[in-house]
């Protein structure tokens, strides 16, 4: 598998914030050891960021005419980066190793860390119209910003495994097009994977063209945002189901989303071994 990274997005960091380069350094470390190959981002062009987002948006997002206390003002390079590191990976079915994150931008709003929805332009860029998607979702928070993008959106099913109640508040039930599994905090690995295993069972029922994921760390144990309580063998059968999934598309890609735990590292290991396995 290919693993799209720009060094550029270790760059810029805040104090204390818990969004730092660290996170993004050590699941690097770990997909070294485990022999990735390592490719750059190509550029992207406004044209299309607004497949997904407004164009008032964008502009705000340029001029940094925004004040969020998660989400810091940054130059506008980093979110675009991050974005054409996931349209890369969208390209050649490979992993974006990129920050800032993404789930939690909508279609004219930021938010929980993120700018421009990552994974919804990646999918735009490669999707044809008649094509069937489906993005899955594993971060420990709903992705408010992906729902609020595809929701109605013909071909196109968002399913979210996410802790409730917890940052952003939504993702309750489910609507139309968009699958929400709202666990409890302290939720096992037992019951996740349970859960996990429903969520391929609407995947396998429409049979989509492409596959997204949205990847998160932060439903790790240790992690300092949420409440989760899966082990590293945990992520090892989640690695493992979701290389069953991709196995059956000819179009698929991961997206790092969140994963704030100071030895996120162990949890990565495991998803990427536990993947590779049956990749």
């Amino acid at each position: 598998m290919k693993v799209v990274f720009d060094k550029k997005c270790l760059e810029y960091e805040f104090f204390s914030h818990p969004e730092s380069p660290e996170r993004v350094k050590k699941i690097k470390n770990v997909l070294e050891m485990l022999g990735a190959e390592f490719v750059k981002p190509e550029d992207i062009t406004e044209r299309e960021l607004l497949k997904v987002h407004e164009k008032k948006f964008v502009e705000r997002l340029k001029l940094k005419e925004y004040f969020d206390p998660d989400t810091p003002c940054i130059e506008f390079c980093y979110p675009l980066l991050s974005a054409a590191c996931a349209v890369k990976a969208a390209k050649v079915c490979g992993f974006s190793l990129a920050r800032p994150p993404g789930h939690h931008a909508g279609k004219n709003f930021l938010g929980g860390f993120c700018y421009l929805n990552n994974v919804a332009i990646a999918l735009e860029s490669i999707r044809k119209e008649d094509e069937k998607a489906v993005i899955l979702d594993i971060d420990a928070h709903h992705g408010n910003g992906t729902e609020n993008i595809f929701f109605g959106r013909e071909n196109v099913l968002y399913i979210s495994l996410h802790q409730h109640p917890l940052y952003s508040g939504t993702g309750r039930e489910s609507r139309k097009n968009c699958i929400n599994f709202p666990l409890l905090p302290y939720t096992t690995g037992a019951l996740y994977l349970k859960t996990l295993a429903k969520a391929v069972e609407y995947i396998e029922k429409i049979s989509p063209q492409i596959i997204a994921i949205s990847l998160g760390f932060d439903t790790y144990v240790n992690d300092p945002l949420s409440q989760f309580m899966l082990s590293p063998k945990d992520f090892e059968e989640i690695g493992k189901i979701i290389s069953g999934v991709l196995k059956n598309v000819e179009k698929w890609f991961i997206v790092l989303e969140g994963g704030y735990a100071e030895d996120v590292d162990i949890a990565a290991y495991y998803f990427f071994d536990g993947l590779w396995k049956v990749v």
